[in-house]
């Protein structure tokens, strides 16, 4: 299998500076970081950079679990909006063979489907597609002052990365239906 150095952070896309970074610790606990300043937006480039380190993580030996989580205090504050507004200007033609959502699902099934378990650390706000990738981890762990999210339906949107399915299952029915149907943050 594929082994990574312990002692380096590793980098596989970077754009600017948005990226992910992946170590693996002494205990072999491998660290996957999201850090899109200034609040870990899921960018394509992020999701690109994601989509390739985790593998990693997963194929090292050295690894025996995963912990996702993100740089500057920040969990992830969800889809890029600059690029949202991208997205909405291709219309519904630019959709017409694959999904806008379709990279953030992949990379939730991804997270869902490692053999090894993952576990999202959530050091600060987990909002909308943040929270989506928090709720594809095997477990979560969430700072004291943290905060989930889904704000984007209080702008009329619904969740796109699976949150309408997943937050039922870790959250009973008073908790996350008015998060679905306010943005109520929890």
């Amino acid at each position: 299998a594929v082994s990574v150095d312990p002692c380096r952070v590793a980098s596989s896309i970077k754009s600017g500076h948005m990226t992910t970074k992946i170590e693996v610790r002494p205990d072999g606990v491998g660290v996957l970081t999201m850090d899109n300043k200034p609040v870990n937006s899921l960018s394509r480039s992020l999701i690109t950079s994601f989509m390739e380190n985790f593998p990693k993580l997963v194929a090292d030996d050295k690894v025996k679990a995963i912990v996702v989580t993100g740089a500057g205090g920040f969990f992830c504050g969800g889809f890029d909006i600059m690029e949202f507004g991208q997205l909405i200007a291709q219309g519904p033609d630019g959709f017409k063979d694959v999904p806008a959502t379709e990279p953030v699902h992949n990379l939730i099934d991804m997270i869902d489907a490692s053999p090894k378990t993952v576990v999202a650390a959530v050091n600060g706000q987990a909002l909308g597609g943040g929270l989506e990738v928090a709720l594809g981890c095997h477990y979560r762990v969430i700072a004291p002052k943290a905060a989930v999210a889904f704000p984007e339906v209080q702008l009329g949107l619904l969740p796109g990365g699976e949150g309408t399915q997943r937050i039922f299952r870790v959250a009973p029915l008073e908790v996350a239906l008015p998060m679905l149907l306010t943005g109520m943050q929890v």
